[in-house]
């Protein structure tokens, strides 16, 4: 049995959270002002501005503030368990408080950075509905006192009675051993969480990354070489001319990918998906253990996802989707509750998380017209500038032949986006299937809809079609170029179901 917290103590942070606060200090500061800093090759010049001695006082005395920030927050932070809540005190310059109802939370998250391992401390955060981002974040506190409340909050013990004396374990609801009332749903090897490295778009965001460092900072590099030994040693022995650059692009490529496998298994090593007392629990990560809890009746809807690097690999990934704070377009690549390493024989899952639910084997197309009419835009966009270079440059030029290939390889593409879309309705599941080379599968129940919006276009109205668009807790979702009867009976049978519902979701 592990050590009770009766409820109504308040409880400090551990004194190395303030390490915690620090580092998240800093990431945020960076991330906030890195654009700023680097746009425009405004940080290589801010850098040739300032010399050695000026740059050192100036991010020391940055140092300082933020270890100074940290400090003081640590000192005013309080936080305690009540019977069906979690207050939180807290502010740097203004003490603001903070209290949330055991009923809103959607997502309890413990994470375990590799510096709180040794002295049994985990950051403790919880999500509600709409929040933009983690309402409550608890770092350093002890991983027994974490697990009691993750389990009040996730309803699988009772309130601690705030009472003298010895508790008996009727009274004092026992916390669950580890392994108990679990059964394992998914367990992601090595080698499925590098493979998702590899087909993520992460590697999208390092190539852009590398891209934009090597031209800021390459011809500072290379002007500072130019004048040493290295400089000519390279220059003499590398292989010149375009051989020289596809070599380079190939390493590159090659370094940048292993580099983003490794970046997921290290962020999902060991990953694996429970079902805990009804609860969905994932838990993974190699620096830095996180463990998420859902409660089931807070999943909103799936997406089943798979890249267009992932299809080569056979490999998708798994969202669940909850209650956001807008009712903008489903937003992919937020970092949420992210199931990684699957297969298309693991596609069942979605059954295990929400029962009933099954990925369906046929979809029903958009109209073809979606296809036409696009395939008509692209050509009256183009036609017009391929004619006229061939009067002006010649037929067989090779600015002509250019245009020639990108008409063509828009007009494929168009094909595909078309061919990707499909719908399926069963019972009160929809499903809507969309993409370009990668494709993902989204799936909601209708009596979630919380607005539908049908839209015609003067094309559409011609031919009878629309498009729809389903407002959701989690975003939105359309479907264009349905016919008008097809859009008409899916919204009105989603606003139906939301009205008549007699689920109770708690």
């Amino acid at each position: 049995m592990t050590e009770q917290v009766a409820d109504g103590e308040w409880q400090r942070l551990a004194p190395l959270a303030l390490v915690f606060l620090i580092l998240s200090g800093t990431q945020k500061f960076v991330r906030e002002n890195l654009y700023l800093f680097v746009g425009a090759g405004a940080g290589v010049a801010f850098l040739d501005w300032m010399g050695p001695r000026e740059l050192l006082l100036g991010l020391l005395a940055l140092l300082l503030i933020i270890v100074a920030s940290a400090m003081i927050y640590h000192r005013r932070f309080r936080f305690r368990l009540e019977q069906d809540a979690v207050r939180v005190r807290r502010g740097l310059l203004v003490r603001r408080e903070l209290r949330i109802r055991f009923g809103r939370v959607q997502n309890i998250q413990l994470g375990q950075p590799f510096y709180f391992r040794p002295f049994g401390l985990v950051r403790f955060s919880l999500e509600t509905p709409g929040a933009a981002e983690k309402e409550v974040e608890l770092p350093g506190i002890p991983m027994a006192l974490a697990e009691q409340m993750r389990d009040r909050i996730a309803g699988l013990t009772e309130a601690v009675p705030d009472v003298e004396g010895p508790a008996t374990d009727d009274e004092a609801g026992v916390v669950p051993m580890a392994g108990e009332h679990e059964q394992l749903l998914f367990a992601a090897t090595s080698w499925r969480l590098f493979v998702h490295g590899l087909s993520s778009n992460q590697i999208w965001l390092l190539v852009g990354a590398f891209v934009y460092l090597f031209g800021t900072f390459s011809e500072r590099v290379l002007r500072r070489l130019s004048d040493t030994d290295v400089y000519e040693t390279v220059t003499g022995t590398a292989p010149s001319g375009p051989m020289l650059w596809v070599v380079l692009l190939i390493l590159i490529a090659a370094v940048l990918f292993l580099l983003s496998g490794l970046l997921a298994l290290v962020r999902f090593h060991g990953f694996r998906l429970l079902d805990r007392r009804g609860r969905v629990v994932g838990s993974g990560g190699l620096l830095d253990r996180r463990e998420q809890t859902v409660r089931r009746a807070k999943i909103t809807g799936l997406t089943l996802r798979q890249t267009a690097l992932g299809r080569l690999w056979g490999a998708w990934y798994l969202m669940v989707r909850q209650t956001t704070s807008g009712a903008n377009e489903v937003d992919y690549t937020r970092q949420g509750f992210v199931v990684p390493g699957l297969r298309a024989e693991d596609n069942g899952l979605v059954g295990e998380l929400v029962p009933g639910w099954q990925v369906p084997e046929v979809f029903s197309p958009i109209s073809a017209r979606f296809r036409s009419r696009y395939w008509l835009l692209i050509l009256l966009l183009f036609a017009p500038v391929i004619i006229a270079l061939s009067i002006w440059l010649g037929q067989g030029h090779p600015i002509v032949v250019l245009v020639g290939l990108a008409l063509t390889l828009v007009t494929l593409l168009t094909h595909l986006r078309y061919r990707r879309w499909g719908w399926s309705l069963n019972g009160y599941q929809l499903w809507v299937r969309q993409g370009l080379l990668g494709h993902s599968l989204e799936v909601f129940e209708i009596d979630r809809v919380q607005q539908a919006q049908i839209s015609q276009s003067p094309y559409q109205r011609r031919h009878d079609l629309a498009s729809l668009n389903l407002v959701l807790p989690q975003g939105s979702v359309s479907i264009p170029f349905l016919p008008l009867e097809d859009a008409a009976g899916l919204a009105n049978r989603a606003l139906h179901a939301a009205e008549t519902s007699t689920m109770h979701r708690v």
